[in-house]
């Protein structure tokens, strides 16, 4: 087994046995924004992905690499759009489908997409490529450009390097230790600076590329603390939070870093 394929099957597994997690994560994002770092961050990243669907053409079509549990796809349908999902990880493709019974969500990986060229006018990858080998996040960009329509637009979530929540220094420090690179209970994590970002975009064909980012670091530190403590802070810091990632140059250090492609028309 290549380096590779393991990589992206442990990314499998490790989000098989994730399913039921993410599902309640996602329940308690319906309460509450602020009721954990995960339900913090995603909120954030929804509000954007609210913008991009908004700008999209009435009925127009959007592809979510990696569904997981299909929140995104319910979120396409109230924007009134056709929302098609790809998702490997068994637990995580029998929730979406369970919750969206009449959508297309098809089981299948990133580097290889089961559709035809042009079919989209977007595509989201939140929280994929971070799991995959360099070589297949080549891959997974080539293909989404594949499937794209013109003028179509992706969006992808990466791991920054130099996040102010340390993660990073984590990270090698905990494969230092266990002398284990990854496996399905901590994954293997590629990350990224928006340079390497915008570079990976521009090479995979994507036009128009910019990096954003979004959730000051240091709050989800507050939430390894206490999730009393992190809740309080990031209520207390939103307002602050949202006109510091208004600049550009906290993308380098935030907790998401957002990267942005468009085809050319």
């Amino acid at each position: 087994m290549s380096d590779a394929t393991e990589i992206r099957q442990v990314a499998i597994d490790h989000h098989h046995q994730m399913a039921n997690e993410f599902e309640g994560y996602y329940s308690a994002l319906e309460k509450s924004r602020f009721s954990s770092a995960f339900t913090y961050g995603r909120a954030k990243l929804d509000r954007m992905i609210d913008e991009l669907f908004d700008s999209l053409p009435e009925g127009g079509s959007i592809l979510d690499v990696g569904c997981g549990t299909g929140e995104h796809l319910k979120r396409a349908h109230k924007h009134g759009l056709q929302a098609t999902g790809v998702e490997p990880a068994a637990g995580m493709l029998a929730a979406a489908r369970n919750q969206l019974p009449s959508a297309r969500i098809e089981e299948g990986v990133a580097t290889q997409l089961p559709f035809e060229d042009g079919q989209f006018d977007a595509v989201l990858m939140i929280e994929v490529l971070r799991y995959l080998h360099p070589s297949d996040i080549r891959l997974a960009l080539r293909e989404a450009r594949r499937v794209l329509r013109p003028g179509g637009v992706i969006f992808v979530t990466l791991v920054n390097r130099w996040a102010l929540d340390g993660f990073y220094i984590h990270q090698r420090a905990r494969q230092l230790l266990k002398r284990s690179q990854f496996n399905a209970t901590n994954p293997f994590c590629e990350f990224f600076t928006p340079g390497k970002a915008e570079r990976a975009l521009r090479e995979a064909g994507f036009d128009e590329v910019s990096t954003q980012g979004r959730l000051f670091g240091p709050i989800r530190l507050a939430y390894k603390l206490s999730q009393r403590l992190g809740s309080r802070l990031a209520a207390m810091l939103e307002k602050l939070d949202d006109r510091i990632h208004r600049r550009k140059w906290p993308r380098a250090v935030a907790g998401h870093l957002i990267a942005i492609g468009r085809v050319s028309p």
